[in-house]
């Protein structure tokens, strides 16, 4: 009994120290920026050592991420309620498409590191990115819906869609504290009214 309490112990301590660091870093980031702000600057403003932090974070981008996840999890579960309210799947699509890149223009600069992550050429922190901050999974997941509906054309399989559309996101995101908030949200809507055409249409 007293090796399952200990155990119990350990593994709170470990929680907390994981969302201290969580805290300090959000709030480095919003102070200095990503880019300006070092391992070392969240180590010192949580009164831990450098290893500390690397103990829970393999990088300064993996703790942006798992700031960001929680966003993401919200967004899915507002599209969700909405499939679930009856609203018609395409029109849940073009929500959440807003949702990420107004949420991300809130974000600013900690919204571009993670576009960055996701767009990685190394897999494993793609992958790791896409588990945290699992945008294609929530487009695709809206795009079989719509298939269900009847309003996706049979032949376009789902997955390249939300592959495409998902990479036109976050590539937008990467955008965001150096182009202008309208000017990305018109890039968006044009984004959304050629991926309606395309998958809504068939060409003559």
């Amino acid at each position: 009994m007293d090796f399952v309490i200990e155990i119990g112990r350990r593994q709170r301590k470990r929680q907390a120290m994981h969302q201290s660091l969580l805290d300090v870093a959000q709030r480095l980031f919003e102070e200095q920026g990503v880019s300006r702000t070092t391992v070392d600057d969240i180590a010192q403003a949580a009164d831990v050592a450098r290893t500390t932090v690397f103990n829970h974070f393999p990088s300064k981008e993996a703790i942006a991420l798992e700031l960001a996840s929680d966003t993401m999890q919200h967004i899915a579960e507002q599209s969700q309620a909405l499939l679930e309210s009856g609203t018609a799947a395409l029109e849940v699509l073009q929500c959440a498409a807003r949702a990420v890149l107004d949420s991300a223009i809130n974000q600013g600069e900690l919204a571009a590191a993670v576009a960055r992550e996701l767009l990685q050429s190394d897999p494993d922190r793609a992958g790791r990115a896409s588990e945290l901050v699992p945008v294609k999974h929530i487009v695709e997941a809206i795009l079989f819906q719509a298939r269900e509906e009847d309003s996706l054309r049979t032949d376009v399989p789902v997955e390249i869609v939300a592959e495409r559309f998902t990479g036109q996101v976050i590539q937008l995101v990467t955008q965001v504290g150096t182009c202008d908030a309208s000017k990305l949200r018109e890039h968006l809507s044009v984004c959304l009214d050629i991926l309606f055409n395309g998958i809504t249409e068939r060409s003559n």
